[in-house]
């Protein structure tokens, strides 16, 4: 959500001059590491969903979860894997390219 904003804003900051038409592609790239973060994050709890589901431990709220991706999605619900480690640092490229471009966005505006 915070990467949302960031594209136009910067798109503003490059129509008046104070950013190099350049400076719009972190804003993009901002917003494609967000929902890759999203998405492996999201793949991740499934599996691990899953996983406890079959154990037997998984609580009520998740159970319902599990059933309604079941019902919607069954066969991407089983292509799921786990990627803890990859979620983890794809959430730190783009948090760490968020505040990059929002620097650079904020240092735009002030002039």
């Amino acid at each position: 959500m915070l990467s949302l904003p960031a594209l136009p804003v910067a798109v503003y900051a490059a129509a008046k001059g104070n950013l190099p038409a350049a400076g719009i592609l972190p804003a993009i790239g901002c917003l494609g590491l967000s929902l890759g973060a999203f998405g492996t994050a999201n793949d991740t709890a499934l599996h691990a969903a899953r996983s406890a589901a079959a154990l037997g431990a998984l609580p009520a709220a998740a159970a319902r979860e599990l059933t309604h991706e079941t019902t919607v999605r069954p066969a991407r619900l089983l292509a799921v894997h786990s990627s803890p480690k990859a979620a983890f640092f794809i959430l730190l490229a783009a948090m760490s390219l968020m505040g990059f471009t929002g620097r650079q966005i904020l240092r735009a505006l002030a002039e």
